[in-house]
C-alpha cells in the first residue's frame, strides 16, 4: 500500500500558492545545475564578444558571487529540507511506510546506522531533495530521526551556489574515505559546524553512470559490480537499506547514453555532461510525472573477523552482501511497481 505525503510544514499556504512556490523552486534548483557550471565555462568568452564596460560588468558580478559563495562555509539549514515538501503536489509524492513502520525505523535508528542507498539517479536528482524532505518529516521526531548526511559528485564542492545548496542539505564529497569517517565519527562539516553528529548516510550510488541510462519509462540501474557500499557496510556496521524512487527517470528526456563520448568523458570528470529536456522542450522546467519513494528493509551486516592482520572485510563477505543487496533492490521494484503506475515494468541491472 502506498501513502501520499502532505506538506505539513505548508498546510497554512492554499495549494495554489503551494504550487506555484513549488514550480519557482524546483526550476530555481535546475537552473541553478544548469547554468552554474556553463557560466564557470563560458565566462572567459564574454571579453571577446560583449563591449568592455559591460564585460567588465558582468564578470565583476560574477567574481562577487564566487567570493561570496566560498566566503560563507557550507551549512546545514533545516528549513532547505521543508522547501522540498512544495514538491509533494507538483509529483503527486507517495512512499510506501505505514506509521507504525516509521515510527519503528526511528527507534530502531537510535541504535543502529543506516546507508540508505537509492535508485535511480536521473538525470537531475530532483528525487534526492524530495528525500531529504521526506526524510525531515516523516523519519524524525522531537527525540530522534534518520536524517543524516549526504554524498554527491565532488566537483560541487568547487562549483559556486551549488556548493552551498549542497550544504545546505548535508551533502559533501563521495570519496571512500570521506563517507567512510562520517559513518564512524559523525564527521559532516555542513552538519559539524551547527553541533550537530550524523549517524546515518544517504546516497545515489549509481552516480554519474545512471544520468546515461536515464530515460522516461526505463528503469535501469547501474550497481552488478559496484562493490563499495557493501564494504563500507561491513567495515563500519551500518546496514544497507535499498530504496527505489519510480519516476526519478521521468523527470527529463535525455538524447544521450551510456555509450556516448560525454558519458565517457562525464566518468572521467566524475560529473555529468548531458543534452536534457523537460516541459516545452526546455532544460530548466522538469516533466511532473507521478514519483513514489518505496524504501526496504536494513540488511543485517554480516559477521567477519580480520585475517593476516588485514583490517579489510574478505571479499566473499562483501560479496555475498553485495548479493543480498542486488536481490532486495530487485524485489523492492516487483512489490511496488504496479502501485506505482508500472505493472509490466522490468528492472534492469548493470
Amino acid at each position: 500500500m502506498l501513502y501520499r505525503c502532505t506538506p505539513d510544514a505548508w498546510s497554512h499556504v492554499g495549494k495554489p500558492i503551494r504550487l506555484l512556490l513549488g514550480w519557482l523552486t524546483v526550476i530555481g534548483f535546475t537552473t541553478s545545475f544548469l547554468l552554474v557550471p556553463l557560466t564557470c565555462l563560458v565566462l572567459p568568452l564574454v571579453y571577446l564578444f560583449v563591449a568592455p564596460p559591460w564585460a567588465v560588468a558582468i564578470i565583476g558580478s560574477w567574481l562577487g558571487t564566487v567570493l561570496a559563495s566560498f566566503l560563507f562555509p557550507q551549512v546545514e539549514w533545516p528549513w532547505a529540507r521543508k522547501v522540498g515538501q512544495l514538491w509533494y503536489d507538483l509529483f503527486d509524492f507517495h512512499h510506501n511506510l505505514t506509521p507504525e513502520n516509521r515510527e519503528e525505523r526511528i527507534r530502531l535508528g537510535r541504535e543502529n546506522q543506516y546507508i540508505i542507498a537509492m535508485h535511480p539517479h536521473g538525470v537531475i536528482p530532483l528525487h534526492a531533495y524530495l528525500w531529504a524532505a521526506y526524510c525531515d518529516q516523516y523519519l524524525s521526531n522531537a527525540e530522534s530521526g534518520l536524517y543524516g548526511f549526504g554524498a554527491g559528485a565532488d566537483i560541487l564542492e568547487y562549483l559556486p551556489v551549488l556548493r552551498n545548496i549542497m550544504g545546505w542539505l548535508t551533502a559533501g564529497s563521495a570519496t571512500y574515505g570521506v563517507l567512510k569517517q562520517g559513518l564512524l565519527r559523525g564527521k559532516s562539516p555542513p552538519a559539524n559546524r551547527v553541533g550537530r553528529r550524523p549517524r546515518n548516510l544517504f546516497i545515489l550510488p549509481g552516480g554519474v553512470a545512471e544520468i546515461f541510462t536515464s530515460a522516461p519509462g526505463d528503469h535501469t540501474i547501474v550497481f552488478a559490480q559496484r562493490r563499495g557500499l557493501a564494504r563500507l557496510s561491513c567495515e563500519t556496521g551500518a546496514q544497507l537499506v535499498p530504496a527505489y524512487v519510480f519516476g526519478a527517470t521521468d523527470f527529463f528526456g535525455n538524447a544521450l547514453k551510456s555509450d556516448s563520448f560525454l558519458a565517457r568523458l562525464s566518468r572521467r570528470l566524475k560529473a555529468g555532461i548531458a543534452i536534457f529536456w523537460g516541459l516545452g522542450g526546455l532544460p530548466f522546467v522538469p516533466f511532473a510525472p507521478k514519483v513514489t519513494l518505496v524504501i526496504g528493509d536494513p540488511i543485517p551486516v554480516p559477521e567477519w573477523e580480520p585475517a593476516d592482520g588485514c583490517d579489510t572485510p574478505p571479499a566473499e563477505v562483501v560479496g555475498r552482501l553485495h548479493a543480498e543487496y542486488l536481490k532486495a533492490i530487485v524485489k523492492l521494484f516487483d512489490d511496488y511497481k504496479a502501485e506505482a503506475g508500472y505493472p509490466d515494468a522490468t528492472l534492469n541491472v548493470q
